[in-house]
């Protein structure tokens, strides 16, 4: 197709701005970026990964009849890039669960800071698994997979493409249940020790009733608590290692579905 410079310059100013949507998207959802990246970082960030991506983009590129039919192309783009970061963003979810359910069962129910990503007040626990965990994503260079990804999508299956697959959502819950396993396997074994001291006390209060044990209960249930969380996170690497890998094998699946 031959366009005068005017069309070319709109068609891939049109192009520039899909690619940016299917970035944008992404890193707003990985934890790395999201948490500790400020605003005018963000944006800066995403506008120079989106123009290193722009070469990727085809040539050929069909023109939209109007204004809608060019939002109703940006629909997929968001929900591809959001789809991809959701994959990682039930990891960290799963690790702030577990050491939430510790934090309460510790006697830290109280004890709260601020939450950097959603900007709500969460549980200390909570926060240093949350920090660990990011971490260790860059540790094992996490990030480079889905930047890697982002990029075959586009070669695989350019803007304006896309197509929205109908059990999207299906999988997408699905694999919100690697929430629910992570935060169990790290922390079930605290967690079981911690009910164990409670019964211990309640036998010690029912037999020795001059004991208070409210007074032992809390330094000894917090003691023990972080001490056994302590040697939970000598495991947290392997046990995020693969759950950070079936995060990036389901990458390519999702890319998939959305080239229908």
């Amino acid at each position: 197709m031959n366009y005068d410079f005017y069309t070319y310059l709109w068609l891939h100013a049109q192009a520039f701005a899909m690619v940016l949507v299917r970035v944008g998207f992404l890193l707003a959802f990985l934890p790395v970026f999201s948490a500790v990246t400020p605003a005018p970082v963000k944006a800066a960030l995403i506008i120079v990964i989106s123009l290193i991506f722009m070469p990727l983009v085809a040539t050929e590129l069909k023109p939209p009849n109007n204004v809608w039919e060019f939002v109703l192309r940006l629909i997929p783009e968001a929900l591809l890039g959001l789809s991809l970061g959701l994959l990682i963003r039930v990891v960290f979810a799963g690790v702030q669960f577990g050491g939430q359910l510790l934090g309460f069962q510790m006697g830290f129910g109280v004890a709260h800071v601020i939450d950097p990503v959603t900007g709500v007040e969460a549980p200390v626990l909570s926060q240093m698994a949350y920090l660990t965990a990011i971490l260790l994503f860059l540790v094992f260079d996490i990030h480079h997979y889905f930047l890697l990804a982002l990029g075959e999508s586009l070669k695989s299956f350019p803007v304006g493409s896309l197509k929205v697959p109908s059990p999207l959502f299906l999988s997408l819950v699905k694999q919100s249940a690697v929430l629910f396993r992570l935060a169990l396997k790290l922390l079930a074994p605290v967690m079981a020790i911690l009910l164990l001291i409670q019964i211990a006390l309640g036998l010690v209060c029912r037999f020795v009733p001059q004991i208070n044990v409210m007074i032992v209960s809390f330094p000894l249930t917090i003691g023990v608590g972080l001490f056994f969380f302590g040697l939970t996170l000598e495991l947290l690497g392997h046990a995020l290692s693969l759950a950070y890998g079936q995060a990036v094998r389901g990458l390519p699946i999702i890319i998939k579905a959305f080239g229908g």
